[in-house]
């Protein structure tokens, strides 16, 4: 890993330029730097960050202008759309070749980015940028949330003290185990 001067990315026809503000740092982030990513889920050399927050800073052609100047965090997976996951509303499960921002393309561990703006959520005036950055971990967490179906009364337990697994927690806490 090193440190480097990168020249501003240009962002193509469907995508946006994001001024990164804020960037986590993942478990998955660490595997990538020790290259101990599972075959096809990095592309060396890559920048890493999939956990940010950021301001737009310009527009492709195709792009509403009226995103420079928002506030945005972005889906870090890039579907291809057209498969039957994506169909059904799946990004993650994309039958095609892997495609995710910090991995297979240059992340948020850089000044700048680009982003399909397809992906991008806009964040109310005066977001905080550093709290936004946790929103994809915390959606990681939620979907695990959601799928373990968690009812009132049961006992649940949550291996893994890391960012995740203490969003985790919080929000199975607020499905009323009992314990």
């Amino acid at each position: 890993m090193r440190v480097r001067q990168r020249e501003i990315p240009e962002p193509r026809a469907n995508e946006v330029l994001v001024r990164v503000e804020w960037a986590g740092i993942c478990g998955s982030d660490i595997d990538l730097r020790d290259g101990r990513r599972p075959p096809g889920f990095a592309d060396y050399p890559v920048v890493p960050g999939h956990e940010w927050a950021g301001v737009v800073a310009g527009a492709g052609k195709e792009v509403d202008e009226a995103l420079v100047g928002q506030a945005v965090v972005a889906e870090g997976v890039r579907p291809c759309g057209t498969c039957t996951a994506c169909r059904a509303g799946n990004a993650p499960l994309c039958e095609t070749v892997y495609d995710e921002t910090g991995f297979t393309r240059d992340g948020a561990w850089a000044d700048y980015l680009v982003v399909p703006a397809a992906l991008v959520h806009t964040l109310p005036k005066n977001a905080d940028l550093r709290s936004a950055a946790g929103i994809e971990p915390a959606a990681c967490a939620a979907a695990a949330v959601e799928r373990a179906h968690v009812t009132a009364g049961e006992r649940v337990v949550v291996i893994g003290g890391g960012t995740i697994g203490l969003l985790a927690t919080q929000l199975v806490r607020a499905t009323g185990p009992s314990e």
